[in-house]
């Protein structure tokens, strides 16, 4: 297994040497370039306002007298767009490149969400739902290429951590200010007045989003040649090892996570009120964890290093699921929280350093659309589970199925094929 220790690598590219220690371990080994730090600030606005936006969208709706049915069919139809617009996107992706794609997504977004807050006809909410689904689903199949493009095999885990950890940051800073600002902008006209400041704070929330299309005009992605040559191929070789290990992994995000309010609530008896303050600092830790993951990765390299983070996974869910003492509990899913989202950039960094740059958008939607699909296949069951056999048992299921996702991942991508792939990683070639 390749390491960090194993490189030449103990200095920046400009030839100062990288600190020593800890600190060092969490520089990248190579510079992040300008173009990246480009796409990470439209990256914040974006995630910033749409974190924002889908914070108080459905409170608004509720506020303007529609029920949970019709916010539930709202959703549906949004998932269904965001389903539906990933493999057609990821096929424009190949045939105009990246950065048409991508200044659509800035554009199509924001403006589709200001006529969802001012329409407020039911039907037209639905089919507006499904249209904001479709230009969502630009960002996902969008986002994993575009970092990978600019970013090396030596920085890319970094690259992938930085965006992540920031993406969970603006949501915990939408939170904040999603429940101070309606309040400020409702008047004094009391809760029959909150739907107006409601509106207000998520036509500001579609200006935020707005405010990156200024820095994807200024983004140099690189040509289209190679996305423009025809291919016979649908999928790169890598994919039919890639999923099913995925897929498998997928079912364990989107298992507990669903139904944590109501476990910490119900199950635990905590208030609501510290319940927010839980989920909180469970985005914190989530920061925190995909910050220090290059250190993980790049010690002990990508495969085992996802190997890890999901074994961790499923022995925090297996422990919670039996712990009665609060204070173990919420310390027990805080570290749940922070090693599954420690996952992320190992998993997303593997996938487009194997995979030809030609190919990442197609891999990034495939990845997209069975991800979403087996997350909410494994919400729907395990919401069955629950209600029949109870956390203790689900959890512990859950926990099984983590464990099992990190020995598929080493059965189909660590043993026979680690050597060549780990050299790849570190010279960011596919494999």
């Amino acid at each position: 297994m390749i390491s960090a220790a194993d490189t030449p690598n103990n200095s920046t590219p400009g030839g100062q040497p990288k600190p020593a220690g800890w600190l060092g371990s969490l520089l990248p080994d190579e510079r992040l370039n300008r173009d990246f730090w480009i796409f990470f600030t439209a990256a914040f606005f974006f995630d910033l306002g749409i974190s924002l936006y889908f914070f108080l969208f459905n409170l608004y709706l509720a506020n303007s007298h529609f029920n949970e049915r019709f916010l539930g069919l709202a959703t549906g139809a949004l998932t269904l767009g965001n389903v539906a617009g990933t493999i057609p996107v990821g096929l424009t992706v190949r045939r105009l490149g990246l950065w048409p794609v991508l200044l659509f997504c800035f554009v199509a977004v924001p403006i589709v969400s200001i006529v969802r807050t001012l329409v407020l006809w039911a039907p037209g909410q639905i089919g507006l739902s499904f249209l904001c689904g479709v230009a969502l689903s630009c960002w996902p199949v969008c986002f994993a290429p575009t970092v990978a493009r600019l970013t090396t095999g030596k920085n890319r885990v970094s690259g992938f951590s930085i965006v992540f950890a920031t993406g969970i940051g603006t949501g915990t800073l939408a939170g904040l200010v999603g429940g101070y600002l309606p309040g400020m902008f409702a008047g004094t006209g009391g809760e029959k007045h909150l739907a107006v400041g409601l509106r207000f704070v998520l036509l500001i929330a579609c200006g935020i989003q707005m405010l990156g299309i200024w820095p994807i005009l200024k983004l140099r992605i690189g040509g289209t040649i190679e996305e423009n040559k025809p291919r016979l191929r649908v999928f790169h070789p890598f994919l039919y090892r890639f999923l099913p290990a995925f897929a498998l992994w997928s079912f364990v995000t989107g298992s507990f996570m669903p139904f944590a309010a109501v476990f910490l609530q119900q199950r635990l008896g905590i208030p609501m009120r510290h319940v927010g303050l839980i989920f909180s600092g469970s985005q914190l830790t989530q920061v925190i964890a995909v910050l220090i993951a290059p250190i993980l990765f790049r010690r002990c390299g990508t495969i085992t290093g996802i190997m890890c983070t999901q074994i961790a996974t499923g022995v925090s869910v297996f422990a919670l699921g039996y712990a009665n003492n609060t204070p173990m509990a919420v310390a027990l899913y805080l570290g749940y929280t922070g090693a599954q989202f420690m996952n992320g950039p190992g998993l997303y960094s593997l996938l487009m350093t194997r995979v030809p740059e030609a190919e990442r958008s197609t891999a990034s939607a495939v990845q997209n659309m069975a991800g979403a699909l087996c997350q909410a296949a494994s919400a729907a069951i395990t919401g069955t589970c629950l209600v029949r056999f109870g956390y203790p048992a689900v959890l512990s299921g859950n926990a099984v199925v983590a464990v099992a996702a990190s020995l598929l991942l080493f059965a189909l991508l660590g043993s026979k094929h680690n050597e060549h792939a780990e050299t790849n990683e570190l010279t960011g070639q596919p494999a």
